[in-house]
């Protein structure tokens, strides 16, 4: 099993280095522009998506406590996060995961953003391996270990059960 899980993380880690960020299409079952595939910070702050993210990114307010407990955290752990930009839960929380990731120091090189379509397909990645059903999914790895997941909506809020998977383990 590790042995697979290894061999996963590395072909995925390979074909990020060789893919293109923020690839737009026209979702057939809505009939509106989307981004599919490897996106990154730089898509969502593209017209028509900066107009969910920047409103939701700038009235979060993340808990300050709890973003000092996760700075020792940043770029330990690779996160791996399947959303949609058509999807209202990825709108409300994919914004409000960077804010928490700027403010605790995070790099762009420890996330790994895949937008799917409505089909939840997204080209170059089996979103199948992933195990995702609800959307956004966000998968907090280390090395080949997954360490835990946060399911469409936190718990309590994306920085309080980021800290809670990363204490437990």
């Amino acid at each position: 099993m590790k042995t697979l899980l290894f061999s996963l993380t590395l072909i995925i880690g390979l074909n990020t280095f060789a893919q293109e960020f923020n690839n737009k299409i026209i979702d057939e079952k809505s009939k509106s522009e989307i981004l599919i595939g490897l996106c990154n910070k730089e898509g969502f702050l593209q017209t028509p998506y900066s107009d969910w993210f920047k409103t939701e990114y700038d009235a979060y307010k993340p808990n300050i406590e709890v973003i000092k407990q996760l700075k020792p955290y940043a770029d330990m752990y690779k996160i791996t996060v399947v959303m949609a930009t058509w999807c209202s839960d990825s709108k409300r929380e994919i914004p409000r995961f960077y804010k928490v990731m700027d403010y605790a120091g995070y790099t762009p090189k420890s996330l790994r953003i895949i937008c799917v379509d409505k089909n939840m397909l997204s080209p170059d990645y089996d979103i199948k391996l992933f195990k995702v059903d609800k959307i956004p999914t966000f998968i907090i790895e280390s090395h080949t270990k997954e360490l835990g997941r946060i399911i469409e909506t936190p718990v309590k809020s994306i920085e309080e059960d980021l800290l809670n998977i990363l204490k437990n383990n």
